[in-house]
């Protein structure tokens, strides 16, 4: 079974906009989800440092170390 020039053409023409796409649109958090991870963080770290204004820096860590010797 032989192939000729203009059926490789023709392939080649159908998969090269999935080949291109595929990268586009494949497996990831995308831009929302990165926004969501950066409004996540940063919302962590500012109930962090209320939390430091509010307790001061000796409770802070007590609170941790018990947070984690709870987890352990």
């Amino acid at each position: 079974m032989s192939v000729t020039l203009s059926q490789e053409t023709e392939v080649s023409q159908r998969l090269a906009p999935h080949a291109e796409g595929e990268a586009a649109s494949g497996p990831g958090l995308g831009r929302a989800g990165l926004i969501g991870l950066g409004v996540a963080s940063a919302m962590l770290c500012a109930g962090g440092l209320a939390l430091w204004a509010r307790y001061g820096a000796a409770v802070f860590f007590d609170l941790l170390s018990a947070g984690f010797s709870g987890c352990l």
